[in-house]
Parts: C-alpha cells; sequence; structure tokens
C-alpha cells in the first residue's frame, strides 16, 4: 500500500508547485495523476456496473463541457461572466467531475477513496488560493462575489 502515499506526496508536491508556477507539464501531472491510480492491483466495486458507467461517461462530458466553458470565458484573473457568474472555481468543478467519473467506470475501491483525499487538497489549495491570493488582491469587490457565488456549486 506504499503506491497510495507516494501518489498522495506527489499530488501535494504538484499543488504546491502549482502555486509557484503556471508551468504546462505541472498542470498535466495535476490532471493525470489522479487517473493512472486505477490501474494499480486493487478490488473492484460489485455494484450495477453498467449504471454506474453512464453515471461515469456522463460526469467525465460535464466535467469537459464545463473545463471548456472556462477557457472559453476566461478573461483575467478576476472573472465574473460564462460559468465564473455561477461559481468561484469552474475549473477545479470540471477537473472533479471528470475524476469522479473515471473512478466510477473503472469502479476501483482504493483510487475512489484515495481520490477523495485527492479532492480533499484540491478543494483545500482552491480555498488557500482564495484566501491568501485573491481576496487580498481585489479586497471588497471579491468579498462580495464571494458572497453571491459558491466556491464549487451555485448558491
Amino acid at each position: 500500500m506504499l503506491w497510495p502515499v507516494m501518489v498522495l506526496v506527489l499530488f501535494s508536491l504538484n499543488l504546491f508547485l502549482l502555486w509557484k508556477t503556471k508551468n504546462i507539464l505541472l498542470q498535466l501531472l495535476l490532471f493525470f495523476l489522479p487517473l493512472v491510480t486505477v490501474f494499480f492491483p486493487q478490488p473492484r466495486f460489485v455494484l450495477d456496473y453498467f449504471w454506474w458507467i453512464i453515471a461515469g461517461y456522463g460526469a467525465i462530458m460535464a466535467g469537459i463541457v464545463i473545463i471548456l466553458w472556462t477557457k472559453i470565458n476566461q478573461k483575467g484573473e478576476f472573472n465574473q461572466t460564462g460559468p465564473y457568474q455561477f461559481v468561484r472555481q469552474p475549473y477545479y468543478l470540471g477537473l472533479f467531475f471528470i475524476w469522479v467519473g473515471w473512478w466510477w467506470i473503472w469502479s476501483a475501491i482504493y483510487a475512489f477513496y484515495f481520490g477523495m483525499f485527492i479532492l480533499l487538497a484540491l478543494w483545500l489549495n482552491a480555498y488557500l488560493e482564495e484566501k491568501y491570493l485573491l481576496a487580498p488582491k481585489y479586497g471588497d469587490n471579491y468579498r462580495q462575489y464571494r458572497a453571491i457565488t459558491g466556491m464549487f456549486w451555485i448558491k
């Protein structure tokens, strides 16, 4: 069971490095690292597998749409149009949907539970980014924006 710890450490290091740089290789590592966890030997969920696959593909498609919509409407750091008018972190929300859908499709138990720690780490990253980078930089405008939009879910 050493691989989940190693992946979690690499993922946490990757999140820290993303705060310091916008390197595309680190961003790709952030995206793909949680996806490879399903390929390690582990037990699988024994549920109505067919419906989990359909739900997984639906979640992946929703995540791709959210990320593409976010990229199309990206206009600087403090944007309030497009998906940003509904949630403050639409890119991370899209990643959440893609990862959870992927884990549902593969129904890998350890990868899914380990993935919850990854989602928690990403949520913590978004929270700290807002608290220590965006709120001080944009002041009252950002606090008003936070009051009317949710971090990941529509208010």
